[in-house]
């Protein structure tokens, strides 16, 4: 016992004068071991067992310590920190993504809605279809019943409706709210003199050369009843709609998904907000907006030039949730058709070269020059 006492003592001497420091935490364990089994009971070596006991607690900590402080452990700890940093970003970002978004709740009736003017537009068009004036492929369902469930209505530089149609919104537009108001077409023309003047008008429009060898793709675009019905011409009622349609720049470069005489229905948009606090994003936002245009320089012949540069003009797609859309597009151009319409034109100062956001210079010959801004200016 006094001969594992004194073996005991010396190598605790060895470790306290510096000698066997090498196998000094290996020395600790066995010393702690030792203590730990309950053989070193004796009063004589308390203080020694409690120290051994204080050693032996402390030397995971410092392995803890020593490897963190070891090349692996730092780039654990980097790699973690890392980590919440991302993590933190990515909850702050779609908390704001959910903040900046607040979108119009379209499906109950708007206080103040002049709904008996927007019967009185409806029923004209629908009793206009009946008498069999005007055609179009929601006309049908449009004017089945007449029970019109009217959410929305405006009348000013063009007319809206939106109304509730089997439980699913629908939007109706048209520059003019009577077929009265739109030019008449000949009815003497044959169907071929008929498709060309509809070639010149688009060529008019659009600026973008449409071959007339493509006239019969062109008339079953804008005509998709000519595409379901091949053989079958336009008759008079049809001829007049899509006459009236094309007066309306909307119609031509919009996605249409019905009409009905010359109001066109357009796929349903939500009106996109923005709160008060989030006003510096604006900016952000429509250049994002003016990067979709420029994808038109993919799918058209030239880009097109948007004139109208106004946050509420943007809307969330029902169809495409992440995408901004135009929710108006009457000053939307071509190219060639902005030139068309500025180069050459009269003036006294730069401010008789503008439509809209799109501006020129007056130049010495008082004359406008081309578009000296652009899309994303």
């Amino acid at each position: 016992m006094w001969e594992r006492k004194n073996a005991l003592w010396e190598r605790s001497e060895r470790l306290s004068d510096g000698t066997g420091a090498a196998t000094k935490s290996e020395e600790d364990l066995h010393l702690c071991k030792r203590t730990a089994d309950g053989r070193l009971v004796d009063s004589q070596w308390a203080e020694d067992e409690e120290e051994c006991r204080r050693r032996c607690s402390g030397w995971g900590d410092e392995a803890f310590r020593t490897f963190l402080c070891s090349r692996p452990g730092r780039v654990l700890i980097a790699i973690f920190v890392m980590l919440l940093i991302y993590l933190t970003c990515l909850f702050l970002a779609a908390n704001r993504a959910t903040s900046i978004m607040d979108v119009n709740n379209d499906s109950l009736p708007k206080s103040g809605v002049n709904t008996t003017r927007a019967i009185e537009v409806l029923t004209e068009l629908c009793d206009s279809f009946e008498a069999g004036l005007i055609s179009g492929d929601s006309c049908n369902r449009l004017c089945y019943n007449r029970d019109w469930k009217i959410n929305d209505y405006y009348e000013g530089n063009k007319v809206v409706v939106v109304m509730k149609d089997g439980g699913q919104t629908a939007v109706f537009k048209s520059i003019h709210p009577s077929m009265d108001d739109f030019p008449r077409i000949d009815k003497q023309l044959t169907y071929d003199e008929f498709s060309d003047k509809v070639l010149d008008l688009v060529n008019d429009e659009l600026r973008l050369g449409w071959p007339r060898h493509y006239k019969k793709h062109l008339m079953e675009t804008l005509w998709p009843t000519l595409r379901r019905t091949p053989g079958e011409s336009m008759n008079a009622a049809d001829r007049a709609s899509l006459w009236a349609l094309l007066q309306q720049p909307e119609f031509i470069l919009f996605r249409i998904i019905g009409t009905c005489g010359q109001f066109y229905s357009t796929e349903i948009l939500v009106a996109f907000r923005m709160k008060g606090y989030y006003m510096n994003l604006k900016g952000k936002i429509l250049v994002h907006i003016m990067g979709t245009l420029k994808l038109f320089y993919e799918f058209l012949n030239e880009p097109l030039q948007w004139c109208d540069v106004r946050f509420d003009n943007l809307g969330l797609s029902a169809d495409y949730p992440k995408r901004f859309v135009l929710m108006d597009g009457d000053m939307v151009y071509t190219e060639s058709r902005l030139r068309a319409a500025l180069q050459g034109r009269p003036c006294a100062t730069d401010a008789d070269c503008t439509i809209g956001d799109c501006k020129a210079r007056c130049t010495a010959d008082l004359t406008c020059s081309d578009r000296t801004d652009s899309n994303l200016e």
